[in-house]
């Protein structure tokens, strides 16, 4: 498979890779407050990334048929349903 030179893809990352080389040294200062809007970014995004892993983890399980969906109830649970409960009168 040949990738062609004019696909948008190919110039996109050489465009970024001639940018990266070119750029100068920065003079700055990281703060603590910096570092710690750092962590706060990275552990939200963990998290986030582990709320969403365990949605789709359960939908993957359905699918798969290792597990059956909330919405679908057993067979026997159908005839209960259907089948009016009796109960004796005090």
């Amino acid at each position: 498979m040949r990738v062609k030179l004019s696909s948008s893809l190919h110039l996109a990352t050489l465009s970024l890779l001639f940018v990266g080389m070119s750029a100068s040294g920065a003079h700055a200062y990281l703060d603590a407050g910096t570092g710690s809007m750092i962590l706060q970014v990275l552990l939200g995004g963990i998290a986030g990334l582990l709320i969403a892993g365990k949605l789709y983890w359960y939908r993957f399980l359905s699918l798969v048929g290792i597990r059956r969906e909330q919405g679908q109830a057993g067979e026997g649970e159908d005839e209960r349903k259907a089948r009016p409960q009796i109960r004796p009168d005090r």
